[in-house]
């Protein structure tokens, strides 16, 4: 079946379930003053010991003005802190501080049951059906820039 106007939009399908999703993930996170865009930085900077904020921004699928507001905030709170790469000077490393750390190992639980709640609605197949199509069009999308 063929949908007309915007319900036939990919784009705007999408971004209707991202910011459902999203802001049901913020309802959650408020008690821990954290947002869901704050949570995805400071979650790819616990995971790794070695980023710059321009990885940061590209695993957390933020733009480079975006991700630095956020960073901001994120040192502001204490949750990462900024250091000079000693192997290139210019380049600023971005850690989560153990505070950071412990923050994000308390939310994942946070983060899972809210998407496993979102997606409740599909069968595990179709999950992983959707999230491949997700990404490939996602890498598509990389190809057209």
């Amino acid at each position: 079946m063929k949908r007309a106007g915007l319900e036939g939009s990919l784009g705007f399908a999408t971004g209707l379930v991202y910011r459902r999703m999203s802001n049901m993930l913020l309802h959650r996170l408020k008690a821990y003053d954290i947002t869901p865009e704050q949570w995805s930085v400071l979650y790819y900077a616990s995971r790794t010991e070695r980023l710059i904020q321009r990885e940061l921004g590209e695993r957390a699928g933020k733009d480079k003005p975006t991700t630095t507001r956020i960073v901001d905030h994120l040192v502001r709170k204490g949750w990462v802190a900024r250091r000079a790469d000693e192997a290139d000077r210019r380049a600023i490393l971005i850690e989560a501080t153990p505070e950071g750390r412990r923050l994000i190992e308390q939310t994942i639980p946070v983060e899972r049951q809210t998407m496993e709640e979102a997606g409740a609605c599909l069968t595990a197949e179709e999950r992983e059906t959707l999230l491949d199509l997700l990404h490939r069009l996602s890498r598509h999308l990389d190809q057209l820039n």
